[in-house]
Parts: structure tokens; sequence; C-alpha cells
């Protein structure tokens, strides 16, 4: 295997463990917000972009946190969403919540 073959291998080698971590963390990040349901990355994803960008409109330190605080299922999600002119993805954001929420005994 010459010096370029062998870059490359460990490039891509690296990707993958990088990409592994960031989804491990995320992961992490979804229980650790009190969701029980089912992990779904692109709902999840989805959500908290909607905490970013609402904390990105406001600029206060406790936006990010409390928008997403117990896995999104607040009034402060809903504000956000609200801020944003969102309302018309109300009741599919709802129920990305409710998913991700899980039921709880």
């Amino acid at each position: 295997m010459n010096f370029t073959s062998m870059a490359c291998f460990i490039v891509a080698l690296l990707l993958v463990v990088d990409a592994n971590v960031a989804d491990q963390e995320s992961k992490r990040s979804f229980s650790d917000l009190g969701c029980m349901g089912v992990y779904d990355k692109a709902k999840f994803t989805r959500l908290g972009r909607v905490c970013e960008e609402c904390y990105q409109l406001f600029r206060e330190s406790d936006v990010h946190t409390t928008c997403r605080s117990n896995c999104f299922k607040n009034e402060y999600f809903t504000q956000c969403v609200d801020a944003l002119l969102l309302r018309k993805d109300q009741e599919k954001l709802d129920f990305m919540v409710e998913q991700l929420y899980g039921r709880r005994k």
C-alpha cells in the first residue's frame, strides 16, 4: 500500500469514527432531555433546530436549554414555534414531540 492509499484509508476511518461519536452524543442528549420514545435522528434534529433558531432570534442563554427541556414538551417550545412563525407546522411538530417524548409509566 503506498502512502497516498494509506492516507486515504486513515482519513476515511477517522470520518467513520467521528460520525459514530456524533451519533452516540445525539442519542445521549435524547435521553438526557427525558425523551422516552423511539429515537429518530431526523425528528430530534428538526425539533432541536427550532430551539437553535429561537436562540439565534433572542440571544438569551437559557432559551436553547429551556426550549429543549422535557423532550420539547413545554410551553417555551410552543412559544418558540410562534416566534419563528412556524404555526402552520405546529401540528406536525407536536406529533414529532409526542413520538420522541414517548409514554411515561
